[in-house]
């Protein structure tokens, strides 16, 4: 059984209940991310969302793990682009005291200035953490050069500058612009019934987020252009990154646009992987993925391989792109395509810590609950032509973008696609 139920004040709880478990899975998500940044505040939201486990009006942030750890409990979140989550998995007979402490945390912490100057060390540590994993440093240029001037060009963790400067002030007045009731979902998914769970959600979180938000960020629609980047370091492998254009997020073409990611380079049995890889021993990473957004979604393409192989493994793919424009899928791919889908999402299902987060972007984003008997009809009735139209709109190289982290390679970067 799946419903929503809107608040007066906008707040809306997602809900989907299981008997086939008994745990409860909560997610708290407000549409806030590092896509609704400027440049002069680029890591806000993630900042915010760490300072929020750094202690409330009656626990230090000690009290609050020793808490949930207590009553047999997880609690985590995250930061994307356009979302940030808070939430928690437990057995169902602490599902209330789940809630309580994700309300505490979200409106009764302190914000307390030593322990910003602490967490700042912390964020900073995370920021070099990924700066020296060179898979993560491409992606970020590749979405730099892709984006652009768009703040979804901009990184989640931020700028160190940035960072460095937040005073409490900042991080008060962004949650009072941004964390709003109607632009927020509670979803809660597992072995609760809906009218204990929309009893606890009202209890404990309706009417306390924001009514005065100033919201500008969203449906800022991205102007594709292309670009190469580059970063030349001395270190052992080549990090290749290419963007193509993509669908938004909830578009009709969706699920054909996964299908099609799922066989150029989605998994083991995909194009890439066997060409690049098994094929040529280009390779040891090679994938695509797709990001989708409101308004706006980016293909990226990743092969890590060593400097003397840079224009070989692009050539390769290249290749491959091209077969793709010409002949599309086959049958016999679509019909994998198909399968390896309804089993990820079959597979998703049986996972409370997958769905409160599934059902929390997609009633945040669509105002609808997600729904596996209508997804998988989706997903048996994408044809062929479909496919087609997703390659020819997705993989156009001349709305391509590249970067490249590595040792300077012999071939001219700007020429390789």
């Amino acid at each position: 059984m799946n419903k929503i139920f809107r608040f007066p004040s906008g707040l809306r709880l997602a809900y989907k209940y299981s008997s086939a478990v008994r745990s409860v899975g909560i997610a708290v998500m407000t549409a806030v991310g590092s896509g609704n940044e400027t440049a002069q505040n680029n890591g806000i939201s993630h900042f915010i969302e760490h300072m929020y486990f750094k202690g409330t009006k009656d626990k230090s942030s000690f009290e609050i793990v020793e808490y949930v750890d207590g009553i047999g409990a997880q609690i985590n979140a995250f930061t994307s682009k356009q979302t940030t989550c808070f939430y928690t998995l437990s057995i169902d007979t602490e599902a209330e005291n789940c809630l309580k402490i994700l309300s505490e945390i979200l409106f009764e912490s302190t914000f307390d200035k030593e322990e910003m100057e602490r967490e700042k060390g912390v964020v900073l540590e995370e920021i070099s953490m990924c700066e020296d994993d060179n898979s993560d440093v491409v992606l970020d240029m590749l979405a730099e050069g892709y984006f652009g001037n768009n703040p979804l060009g901009r990184t989640i963790l931020g700028e160190r500058e940035n960072v460095k400067n937040f005073s409490r002030n900042d991080l008060i007045e962004y949650i009072g612009n941004n964390y709003c009731a109607e632009s927020s979902v509670v979803s809660i998914v597992g072995h609760i019934e809906f009218d204990k769970a929309k009893e606890l959600v009202e209890k404990y979180f309706e009417g306390k987020f924001s009514s005065n938000c100033k919201r500008s960020w969203h449906d800022i629609r991205h102007s594709t252009q292309r670009s190469v980047l580059h970063k030349y370091k001395d270190i052992e492998q080549s990090n290749i990154a290419i963007a193509f254009p993509a669908f938004e997020y909830d578009s009709k073409l969706t699920m054909a646009e996964a299908l099609v990611n799922t066989i150029v380079g989605g998994g083991m049995s995909s194009r890439l992987f066997q060409e690049v890889r098994e094929k040529r021993g280009l390779a040891y990473n090679v994938y695509t993925y797709n990001s989708s957004y409101v308004n706006n979604g980016v293909m990226s393409l990743y092969i890590g391989t060593n400097v003397e192989s840079v224009k070989k493994a692009v050539d390769c793919t290249l290749e491959l792109i091209e077969d793709l424009r010409k002949n599309g899928l086959t049958k016999k791919e679509l019909e994998r395509g198909i399968a390896q889908l309804k089993g990820n999402y079959v597979l998703g299902q049986e996972s409370n810590g997958v769905m409160m987060r599934v059902n929390a972007k997609n009633v945040l984003f669509t105002d609808r609950v997600f729904d596996i008997d209508e997804k998988l009809k989706e997903i048996d009735s994408i044809t062929l032509e479909q496919t087609k139209e997703v390659i020819d709109y997705t993989y156009d190289l001349s709305k391509a973008g590249l970067a490249y982290v590595g040792k300077k390679p012999k071939c001219d970067l700007n020429k390789l696609i």
